[in-house]
């Protein structure tokens, strides 16, 4: 008998769950740049390719065809699935799990027009995401323009997100799939975000926001509460 019967459900499956064991070894076939920092404890898969001046800190596990940019740091026993791109220059922290086909720091969707003709704006930023976040399958996140998006600690995302450039999402908040967020939005701590969710450009959600499944969000939430639209 437990006050939380859910939570007791998941500490007690942890037990059974079943977890692949990691061979500390760098597959034959995978590829590393120069001057990278790969520490002994960490695995890599076969057909990795990891970019030149890129560290992977202790227990660092890289799944089967990961490609990792130039200037990357992996921080300690974190775990990236099969087929995870991570582009140049991010910086991840320790035990974040990312899964299968996920992108993280491609370009931002930033462009001019000028004379009826789109004229791209360089995406200078970078990622940063913080301890302990758990990124789904296929979710996407953009570099920043200028200043970076920003990923804290504790976050968990779904699958097949998409998170805008320069996006700022605060500690423990956890996003449902198929969620967008356009770009310089800030969503604050302990949030909760609805499946399909649809969150409009440079706005800031406050601490404590609880947005139910296929919202539209195009204001800014300055109360915590519970929010909906139809």
């Amino acid at each position: 008998v437990v006050a939380d019967p859910y939570l007791a459900f998941a500490k007690v499956a942890k037990l059974f769950e079943r977890t692949s064991q990691d061979v500390r070894e760098i597959h034959a076939t995978a590829i590393i740049g120069e001057n990278s920092r790969i520490h002994p404890s960490v695995s890599i898969g076969p057909y990795v390719v990891i970019g030149a001046n890129t560290c992977l800190d202790e227990g660092v596990v890289i799944g089967t065809a990961c490609v990792i940019g130039e200037n990357v740091v992996i921080g300690a026993h974190t775990r990236l699935a099969s087929h995870v791109s991570v582009c140049a220059d991010t910086r991840i922290g320790e035990r974040v799990i990312i899964h299968n086909g996920t992108v993280i720091g491609s370009d931002g969707f930033g462009l001019a027009k000028e004379n009826n003709k789109w004229i791209k704006i360089p995406q200078l930023g970078k990622v940063q995401i913080g301890h302990d976040v758990e990124i789904g399958a296929n979710v996407s996140i953009d570099r920043g323009a200028l200043d970076d998006t920003v990923i804290d600690d504790g976050v968990k995302l779904d699958n097949q997100i998409q998170i805008g450039h320069n996006v700022h999402i605060a500690a423990n908040t956890a996003i449902a799939g198929c969620t967008g967020i356009a770009g310089s939005t800030r969503i604050g701590k302990n949030c909760m975000i609805g499946g399909g969710v649809c969150i409009n450009g440079h706005i800031e959600i406050v601490d404590g926001v609880y947005i139910t499944g296929m919202s539209s969000v195009v204001h800014s939430i300055r109360r915590s509460g519970i929010y909906s639209s139809t």
